[in-house]
């Protein structure tokens, strides 16, 4: 009998075991093709690995995307990228899309940089790298591959460079400096688009771009690299092993852009009162530019206007206190108008007044209300101070909303005075002072 017992047991044991592993051997057969919903490709969900929080192993490397400002892509004024750049560590990739300006990036680790399809980068004409990092080239570039960054890629960037943005000491901008071996530039784009600025002591015709700069590299591959315009090229500094392919030239036309012009004259209103400053844009041939966008700046924030059929843009204004508030305007110009800038100025005047002080009779030492009125064009002026001076005595109290304040008045002896009703003024309204009599009777 317990023999019997025995092998049921192991009857029962082998028979789990075998259906363990057919079960396991299920599981490798596992249907891995693109059809099969188990799968999911890295570029159908990248946004999963934008968060630290996503992945198991915190020490693997990890993918950042990084867009612009939507209100101000200027990386020296907002910068999204360099931060991401110093956050990363060596092996991360960070992914940008969108169109960054004023851009110097300094890359100091081994990283893999991409932009999505239509981001573009444009040179910054105020710092250099030496300028704002302490090392690096001293002339203006957008990405600086430093020595620390061996083996990084750089992968689908459209660089920009409009001569509108350029500073006039800005002669010798370049792309991509690279200090660091092992690196790959591959699918990029060099725009220099050359456009004459109005006030720039340089010619787009003479102007010199180093897309791409090699400085004592090694192992560097350049692949799928086109270069546009205006004396683009690449300039190799002791460099070694560049491996090179398909690399394109490109010269674009630099087109004769047409004059515009910016009227705008100086606003004088009242405080408190609203109104409008009005601008007009048109060009050298005094033909009327509708349509386009004008930036103004007052009391350092920025608004965008658009001109209407007119040429006309209107901006909306109104001060509670006086004041001189300047302003520019400008149009950044386009594919067929030159750039343009216009300074003026919003002065607020203050407010006059007036007050009506009238004849009050008085007891010796009792005290008595004298009604003064304060107006301005008309209109009743509230919650505003008035004060009473009457034989050496100074007494006050504020106006209501019908502009009326009720000062409670005492004169120690009898006798005719006269008392001085006065508004101080403020920022907003003048001062304003009336006088008027007091009878005191016994």
């Amino acid at each position: 009998m317990k023999l019997n017992r025995l092998i049921i047991v192991l009857l029962i044991f082998f028979s789990l075991t075998f259906i363990s592993s057919a079960s396991a051997q299920d599981n490798v057969d596992l249907n891995l093709t693109d059809e099969n919903a188990d799968i999911i490709e890295i570029d159908d969900c990248s946004d999963l690995i934008a968060d630290d929080s996503c992945c198991d192993d915190e020490s693997g490397p990890k993918t950042y995307y990084v867009a612009p400002d939507p209100e101000n892509p200027n990386q020296v004024q907002a910068p999204t990228v360099q931060p991401a750049i110093d956050n990363a560590k060596p092996g991360d990739t960070i992914v940008l899309n969108g169109t960054f300006v004023h851009c110097h990036f300094m890359i100091n680790k081994t990283l893999t940089i991409l932009a999505t399809p239509g981001t573009s980068v444009g040179v910054c004409p105020h710092h250099t790298h030496m300028m704002k990092y302490g090392s690096g080239p001293e002339d203006h570039g957008v990405f600086y591959i430093s020595p620390q960054a061996n083996g990084t890629v750089l992968k689908g960037f459209s660089f920009t460079n409009d001569f509108y943005y350029i500073a006039n000491d800005v002669y010798n901008p370049f792309g991509v400096y690279v200090d660091a071996d092992d690196v790959v530039l591959e699918n990029l784009t060099f725009n220099w688009v050359g456009v004459k600025r109005e006030t720039s002591k340089f010619d787009p015709e003479d102007f010199q771009f180093n897309a791409i700069i090699l400085n004592n590299t090694n192992n560097t591959l350049i692949r799928n690299v086109v270069v546009g315009n205006v004396n683009s090229f690449i300039n190799s500094i002791n460099a070694s092993n560049i491996n090179s392919n398909n690399i394109s030239s490109v010269k674009a036309e630099i087109k004769e852009l047409v004059a515009s012009v910016i009227i705008a004259s100086d606003l004088n209103i009242l405080a408190g009162d609203s109104s409008s400053l009005q601008v007009t844009l048109k060009d050298s041939n005094n033909q009327l530019l509708s349509n386009k966008t004008l930036t103004v700046i007052v009391d350092g924030e920025s608004k965008a206007v658009t001109t209407d059929d007119n040429g006309v843009a209107k901006v909306s204004v109104k001060y509670s206190t006086s004041g001189t508030h300047y302003l520019t305007v400008s149009f950044a110009g386009d594919d067929d108008y030159k750039s343009s800038i216009k300074s003026s100025k919003i002065i607020v005047s203050k407010r006059t007044t007036t007050l009506k002080a009238p004849k009050a009779t008085l007891k010796v030492k009792k005290a008595k209300k004298i009604s003064i009125t304060l107006k301005s064009n008309g209109k009743a002026v509230s919650s505003k101070k008035i004060t009473i001076k009457v034989n050496g005595k100074t007494f006050s109290a504020k106006t209501n909303s019908k502009g009326v304040a009720s000062v409670k008045v005492k004169v120690a002896k009898k006798g005719t005075f006269t008392y001085t009703a006065k508004f101080a003024g403020d920022g907003a309204y003048k001062s304003v002072s009336k006088t008027g009599k007091i009878v005191v009777k016994k």
